[in-house]
C-alpha cells in the first residue's frame, strides 16, 4: 500500500508533467503567429464585448480594426472570423485545411436531428457526403421540366399572383402570403401534393421551422449547451426544446411515416419517395442501407430549414427593393418581355439568357446578406492560414456579411446597384472577376448549400413570373420602411422590417 508521501510524489510528478506539456504547447504556439484580435478577460474571454444580437455588426467593426482574419474567445471557445472570400475559400476548399476544418461545433440541436443524422449541423464524414450529393441531385430531378410537380408549382405561383392582385386597391403585407406559398412549394417537393388547409396542423412546417430558429439563436443555444439539464426543466428554455421536439415529430409523421406506409413501387410522388426507393433498393441488394429512416427524416428537416427560409427572405426583400427601385423593376419587366413574353410561363432555363435578372438576384443576395454568418466550422487540428496559426478546437465563422459589404471590394456596398455585376455591354461578369469571386451567398466548399440550384431556380421562376404579371408599388396608407440591411432585425436569419405594398396587374399579361 502506498504511503501519503508516495501519493504526493506521484501527484507532484503528474502535475509537473502536465505543466511541462502545457508550457511546451504554449511556447510552440507563441512562436507561431496567431491571428490578431481584441484582448479579453481571463475567465470569459471577449464574451461581454460581443453582442450576440448584432454579432455581424460587432465582427465587421473588429475586421475593420484588425484585418480579414481575427481571433477572439467566447468563454472557453476560440473563435476565428474570416471576412475575405479568398480566406474562406482557402480554409474550406484547399488542402490541408479543407480536410480538417469542415466539421461542426457542438450545438443544442443534436437530439432534434436524431444524433446529427442530417447534413447541415453534422460533422463531415462519408455518410454526410453521400447525403449531400443525393439531396443535391434528387431535388432537381424531382422537379422535371413539364412534369407533374413542375405543373403543381406553376399552379401555386399563379394562385399567389391572384392573391396579390385581388387586393389591387388596398395595401397588402406579402409576408403571410409568401409563407403559405412556400409551405405549399416544399410540400409539393417532398410529397407531391399540398397539405389540406382544413386538416389539423396544416401549418406544421412553419411551426417546426420557427421553433428551430428560436432554438439555434445564440442566446438559447448557448444556454442549452452550457446547461444541458435545462432541457428537462420547466421554464423558457425547456419549453422551447420540448416544443421543437413535438413539432419535429409532427413533421416526421406527416411527411415521412405516413408516406412510407402508403408507398407504392413505380409511383414516385416526391423527394421522400425517391429516398424510400433508394433505401429499399440498397436493402434488397446488400441487406443494409446508409439511408436509414432517421437519415431520411434529417434530409426532410434540412430541406425545410434551409429551403423555406432562404427563398422566403429573398422574395420578401425582392418585393421591398422593387418598391424602392422602380427603375430596376422596369428593366426586369422589359427583359422578361423580351426573352419570355407575356403568354409563356417562365422556366429555369430562361435565366441563362437574362443577364440583368441574374445581376438582380446576385445583388439581392449581396446587399441583404440575410444569413450574415454561414454555419460555423470546427477545426480539428492545428492548421496554417495565410501565415496565421488556426488552433485545434477553434470555431471558424465564415463572415458573409463582412465579405459582401467590404468598402474596398464593392466601393458602395450600401447601395443596391445590380449593374455592378454586368460589364459595359450589359453581359454578366466572368467568373474570375473580383466581384464574382466575392459573392458567396451559399458559402463554398464541401459545406456549401446542397440545395442552392433548386433555390436559385425556384426564386428565379417566382421573380420572373411576378414581373411578367404584376407591378409592385409602395403602399398608399402606410410608410415604406427602408431596405438598408444595417437596420434589419436581430432575428436569424436577419429580416427586413415588415412592410406593405400594392400589386397591380399588367394589362398585357395572361394569368
Amino acid at each position: 500500500m502506498m504511503s501519503v508521501t508516495d501519493i504526493l510524489i506521484i501527484c507532484t510528478c503528474a502535475s509537473s508533467f502536465v505543466f511541462i506539456l502545457f508550457s511546451c504547447s504554449s511556447l510552440r504556439n507563441r512562436n507561431r503567429r496567431l491571428p490578431p484580435g481584441p484582448k479579453g478577460y481571463l475567465c470569459c474571454g471577449n464574451s461581454f464585448q460581443i453582442d450576440s444580437d448584432h454579432i455581424h455588426h460587432n465582427l465587421k467593426g473588429l475586421h475593420d480594426d484588425y484585418g480579414k482574419i481575427i481571433k477572439f474567445q467566447i468563454f472557453g471557445t476560440k473563435v476565428i472570423s474570416l471576412s475575405s472570400a479568398k480566406y474562406i475559400s482557402e480554409a474550406f476548399e484547399l488542402n490541408p485545411s479543407c480536410q480538417i476544418a469542415n466539421d461542426r461545433p457542438t450545438n443544442s440541436t443534436s437530439d432534434i436531428f436524431y444524433g446529427r443524422k442530417h447534413i447541415g449541423l453534422a460533422d463531415w464524414n462519408f455518410i454526410t457526403s453521400l447525403m449531400r450529393e443525393f439531396h443535391k441531385l434528387s431535388a432537381i430531378l424531382v422537379f422535371e421540366k413539364g412534369g407533374k410537380l413542375d405543373q403543381l408549382f406553376e399552379t401555386e405561383i399563379k394562385l399567389l399572383h391572384l392573391t396579390f392582385i385581388s387586393g389591387r386597391n388596398v395595401d397588402i403585407n406579402p409576408h403571410l402570403h409568401l409563407r403559405l406559398f412556400l409551405q405549399h412549394l416544399m410540400s409539393i417537393l417532398l410529397i407531391g401534393e399540398t397539405l389540406d388547409r382544413s386538416v389539423p396542423d396544416n401549418n406544421v412546417l412553419w411551426e417546426f421551422i420557427d421553433l428551430l430558429y428560436v432554438l439555434i439563436d445564440p442566446s438559447v443555444d448557448g444556454a442549452l449547451r452550457t446547461f444541458p439539464f435545462l432541457r428537462r426543466l420547466p421554464g423558457y428554455y425547456g419549453n422551447i426544446y420540448r416544443q421543437t421536439i413535438i413539432a419535429r415529430d409532427k413533421v416526421a409523421k406527416r411527411f415521412y411515416e405516413d408516406r412510407k406506409a402508403s408507398y407504392r413501387p413505380g409511383n414516385i410522388r416526391g423527394l421522400v419517395d425517391v429516398c424510400i426507393l433508394n433505401q429499399l433498393e440498397e436493402l434488397n441488394k446488400t441487406g443494409n442501407s446508409w439511408l436509414t429512416d432517421e437519415h431520411i427524416k434529417g434530409l426532410i428537416f434540412d430541406t425545410l430549414a434551409a429551403g423555406m427560409t432562404e427563398i422566403l427572405k429573398t422574395l420578401r426583400l425582392f418585393l421591398l427593393l422593387m418598391c424602392h427601385h422602380p427603375e430596376v423593376q422596369t428593366r426586369l419587366h422589359v427583359e422578361v418581355e423580351t426573352i419570355i413574353g407575356s403568354e409563356r410561363f417562365p422556366c429555369p432555363e430562361d435565366l441563362k439568357w437574362m443577364p440583368y435578372t441574374q445581376a438582380v438576384m446576385l445583388e439581392i443576395w449581396r446587399y441583404g446578406s440575410q444569413t450574415p454568418l454561414a454555419i460555423p466550422h470546427l477545426c480539428r487540428k492545428d492548421v496554417e492560414l495565410d501565415g496565421y496559426l488556426i488552433e485545434a478546437g477553434s470555431v471558424i465563422f465564415p463572415n458573409l456579411y463582412a465579405v459582401h459589404h467590404d468598402e474596398v471590394t464593392w466601393g458602395d456596398p450600401w447601395e443596391f446597384r445590380p449593374e455592378r455585376f454586368l460589364n459595359e455591354s450589359g453581359e454578366p461578369l466572368p467568373s474570375d472577376h473580383t466581384l464574382m469571386q466575392n459573392i458567396i451567398p451559399f458559402s463554398v466548399g464541401k459545406r456549401a448549400c446542397p440545395g442552392q440550384e433548386f433555390a436559385r431556380s425556384r426564386i428565379f421562376v417566382t421573380m420572373a413570373s411576378l414581373m411578367q404579371r404584376v407591378r409592385v408599388i409602395p403602399p398608399e396608407n402606410s410608410n415604406l420602411p427602408p431596405a438598408d440591411p444595417r437596420l434589419y432585425s436581430k432575428a436569424y436569419p436577419m429580416t427586413e422590417p415588415q412592410f406593405e405594398c400594392r400589386f397591380l396587374p399588367r394589362e398585357d399579361s395572361i394569368i
